[in-house]
């Protein structure tokens, strides 16, 4: 895996900001490379040799700290958070408020943090659903029909950046931490649920029976967990 140039330059951002916690000589903005001192090249240059895993999560991180960003000083603590987790990624120590140990997805930005229920439902509860549907549709369709399935119907969400969906179309999910420890909550539920119907739908252009196919061998097109 490899940082696309837009969180690349958010890190050079990042680093710049926070030069003085960080014991980086401050390089004035706007940054060309021509201006980047030594010590922006090194650490820049360490993130290249970072693991897929960790290239994952410091991605995770840039993505969490934009979309907090947009929505004024209310997450300060939070961003704060993320940046020692950004930094600590990195190798790098900020000497301010501790990093998160997990770094999780902003779920409501209207103003207030609702109450969610506890989540009890795992990703690996769900993913063996979506995976479940996905072996009827390749029985009838084929890997690489039912693999592009996947890949089209897949929600513009920040999210789902993590899943793979393999040669033979089954759904993975790529990160540090294994499906079977991940809890979800219902807006992810939710969006595992509109991912499994926009597949079924795509299915039904050329099996418009799937859903009968479906109960045949007792499955259902539903996440676990919702009502």
């Amino acid at each position: 895996m490899s940082l696309s140039p837009m969180t690349r330059y958010y890190i050079r951002r990042m680093l710049q900001q926070n030069a003085v916690a960080l014991g980086i000589t401050a390089v004035p903005l706007p940054m060309t490379d021509d201006a980047e001192d030594s010590a922006f090249l090194d650490q820049l240059n360490r993130i290249e040799s970072l693991t897929s895993s960790k290239l994952a999560e410091l991605d995770l991180v840039v993505r969490l700290h934009q979309s907090l960003s947009r929505h004024g000083s209310s997450y300060h603590a939070y961003l704060h958070n993320l940046e020692a987790k950004l930094f600590s990624l990195m190798g790098l120590s900020l000497n301010s408020l501790p990093a998160l140990e997990e770094p999780t997805l902003p779920l409501y930005f209207s103003g207030t943090l609702k109450s969610l229920p506890q989540p009890s439902i795992s990703l690996a509860d769900a993913l063996a659903i979506l995976n479940q549907v996905s072996s009827v549709a390749r029985k009838y369709l084929g890997e690489l029909i039912t693999r592009n399935y996947w890949h089209t119907s897949r929600p513009h969400s920040s999210w789902f950046a993590d899943y793979e969906v393999n040669g033979a179309a089954e759904i993975l999910y790529r990160h540090h931490r294994i499906p079977q420890e991940i809890l979800l909550t219902p807006e992810q539920l939710n969006q595992l649920q509109a991912w499994l119907t926009a597949f079924v739908s795509q299915c039904q252009r050329v099996l418009p029976q799937f859903n009968r196919m479906l109960q045949k061998v007792g499955l259902e097109a539903k996440v676990p967990g919702l009502g």
